[in-house]
């Protein structure tokens, strides 16, 4: 909003897509700016903030006793599936995917509704959920870092100023 009000010239485009995506896509010249998120370094990427992964199930729900564990999880290409799924496995903790989207909305649901346990970061809590922990068997996860990637291919004054808008809105949520 803040950024609108200083440019209200400027037509925004705004697509939320799974960060392999939108590296892609700043690689195809087809984005000028990106906000990813991983668990593992990026190329280009200028890190403004990171926060915890955690374990996530229903206050509501015992779901994270069931054998196999009920996950629900963002696409084989996410990087936070890949690190919760290597966590169970050195575990050996028998578990299954039973929901897969990139739209976090959609297995935070699975989560509240008691479907399914997740991970998610920290500012990503809901009213309901209950984060898991190392005596309920689910060991601490890694930080996920939240960077920006600015295309290499074209640089413009408006691309920078919009960077410096989401950096200073978004590094202290």
């Amino acid at each position: 909003a803040r950024f609108s009000r200083a440019y209200p010239g400027v037509e925004l485009t705004v697509l939320r897509e799974p960060s392999v995506d939108l590296l892609k896509r700043i690689d195809a010249n087809d984005l000028d700016l990106a906000i990813i998120t991983t668990t593992e370094s990026q190329r280009n990427a200028e890190p403004f903030r990171q926060e915890r992964l955690l374990w996530v199930t229903s206050v509501r729900h015992a779901t994270h006793t069931e054998n196999p564990l009920p996950l629900a999880l963002g696409k084989q290409s996410c990087s936070w599936r890949r690190t919760a799924l290597e966590c169970l496995e050195k575990l050996g903790r028998q578990h299954r995917v039973t929901y897969t989207s990139s739209n976090a909305g959609a297995y935070v649901a699975a989560v509240l509704s008691g479907l399914a346990v997740s991970v998610v970061p920290e500012s990503t809590l809901r009213p309901g959920m209950r984060v898991l922990m190392p005596a309920d068997g689910f060991p601490e996860l890694p930080y996920c870092r939240i960077g920006l990637v600015r295309n290499p291919h074209e640089s413009s004054a408006l691309a920078d100023a919009l960077a410096e808008h989401i950096i200073s809105s978004l590094d202290n949520l």
